[in-house]
């Protein structure tokens, strides 16, 4: 099942015109995104419309990119009160997962990394005790300015987590970006920890640069075989967000995805 991320098209102001765009491009599933889905779809019964819509259309939705600002320091009750309602909004469309990540370096400011750790776990386990409660797993994704990019900080705070519907998510694009020459060992020192993978090329320069697979220098066919290494049967999308040429890039892609969930050999 070729999935791709609605985060790609968040330019697109309406959620219609992007699932039309994604079925058109040959995609079959689709991983929802803040916006602009979360502010279209205000309701119970709007979502549950939009579901049922996307099934006739031939898409199936998975995952929620949730977008929601992380600020444990100052401003852990209002962080809260956003994931109560990303998580509202998750199980009303049966998204399955929620994506965060944890506390931007420009949050962080000049605590130190282990004050940073506490404090993010803190608020995480309560946030991952919230999705499990509405049958919701909660990957984190680790970006070039988040601590969770260092490996040993990341599996310090998974492990520290210590909640069975979390993990992490491993997006090629930020990892080469964070690691420009340990992306693919990454993978074998995270391990297990990796629930959902958001696949794509990239330059391992540009921040946030998601090119479509062989347009960019990363060795993909490494990342794969890293994968099959730790014997990895999550779940995969596509991620194009910033892609300059977004539906010829997805067109292009769909196909060469289902290629690699066959070579990872998970479920069509």
């Amino acid at each position: 099942m070729a999935r791709i991320n609605a985060v790609s098209f968040h330019e697109d102001p309406y959620p219609e015109s992007i699932c039309r765009k994604v079925k058109a491009a040959g995609f079959d599933s689709l991983e929802v995104s803040r916006p602009p889905f979360f502010e279209r779809l205000p309701t119970a019964a709007t979502r549950h419309a939009f579901a049922d819509w996307a099934g006739r259309l031939g898409l199936s939705l998975y995952g929620f990119d949730c977008w929601v600002e992380v600020e444990p320091y100052k401003a852990r009750a209002e962080t809260l009160h956003g994931f109560r309602k990303a998580l509202e909004f998750a199980a009303d469309l049966r998204l399955g997962m929620v994506i965060s990540h944890d506390a931007w370096a420009s949050v962080n400011q000049d605590r130190s990394p282990t004050e940073c750790l506490r404090q993010n776990l803190d608020l995480f386990r309560e946030v991952a005790d919230m999705a499990a409660a509405r049958e919701l797993k909660l990957v984190f994704e680790p970006h070039p300015d988040t601590l969770s990019m260092d490996n040993s900080w990341a599996i310090d705070f998974v492990d520290g987590l210590n909640r069975p519907n979390t993990g992490l998510l491993y997006d090629c694009c930020h990892y080469a970006v964070g690691h420009p020459d340990g992306y693919i060992d990454a993978v074998a020192q995270l391990g297990s920890r990796i629930k959902h993978v958001h696949f794509s090329d990239g330059d391992r320069r540009t921040y946030a640069l998601h090119l479509p697979l062989g347009d960019g220098e990363l060795d993909l066919d490494g990342i794969v075989a890293a994968l099959k290494g730790i014997g990895f049967m999550g779940t995969l999308t596509n991620d194009l967000y910033r892609c300059p040429l977004l539906e010829d890039g997805a067109r292009r892609n769909s196909d060469k995805i289902r290629a690699v969930e066959s070579e990872l050999g998970l479920p069509p």
